[in-house]
């Protein structure tokens, strides 16, 4: 239903998917299509009920015993006409330096986070913002099955850039261009490998 109703606005999952490859944007937003679900994805969603679960008690940022939280909500629905973006805020916590928007991963934390995760989270902050009418000062991105989190101030540069992709995601849409392949060992893992091979 929260889709639907948004249905003009861009899903903020694709600002992950377009770092991936801009590609998935023009099979999902122009042709329709849905990606295939790996074993992966499906771990991940239960993960993420399981979750919502463990959110509600926590009394520290993340679950980690570092940052104390004075509250937390979860699973928190947002749209915006002014981002043009729209997606469901897996956590947001109140600190004492101000809220923090929490992203959860189920992968294996690299060095430092993805860029799609960086502008995904970003994303979902700056929704935030709109829908609570508070700063969020900035974002953490927790790879669970490492047990690992980066915590990044929410930058003027890094909103830029937000506002930035999401244009590029729109034009993808409105123009419906097909981008160039790009072809790279994240390949085989993509749940559209036949479609793009196939055009």
């Amino acid at each position: 239903m929260f889709e639907d109703e948004n249905l003009n606005l861009i899903p903020v999952t694709w600002i992950k998917q377009y770092y991936f490859c801009p590609r998935i944007v023009y099979f999902l937003g122009v042709l329709g299509y849905e990606e295939r679900l790996t074993e992966s994805m499906i771990e991940g969603k239960e993960f993420h009920v399981d979750e919502e679960k463990r959110v509600l008690r926590r009394k520290t940022l993340g679950g980690e015993k570092k940052e104390p939280v004075k509250t937390y909500i979860s699973k928190l629905p947002a749209a915006s006409t002014r981002l043009n973006l729209y997606g469901i805020i897996d956590e947001i916590a109140e600190t004492k330096e101000g809220l923090i928007v929490v992203e959860n991963k189920w992968i294996k934390a690299p060095k430092k986070p993805h860029p799609g995760h960086l502008y995904q989270a970003a994303a979902y902050a700056m929704l935030a913002e709109e829908i609570l009418g508070k700063p969020v000062r900035g974002i953490m991105i927790r790879y669970v099955r490492s047990n690992k989190s980066f915590k990044i101030p929410l930058t003027d540069e890094i909103r830029k850039h937000v506002i930035w992709v999401t244009s590029k995601i729109k034009s993808i849409i409105e123009n419906e261009k097909l981008p160039k392949i790009r072809t790279t060992k994240k390949c085989k893992n993509c749940g559209f490998i036949k479609v793009c091979r196939g055009l």
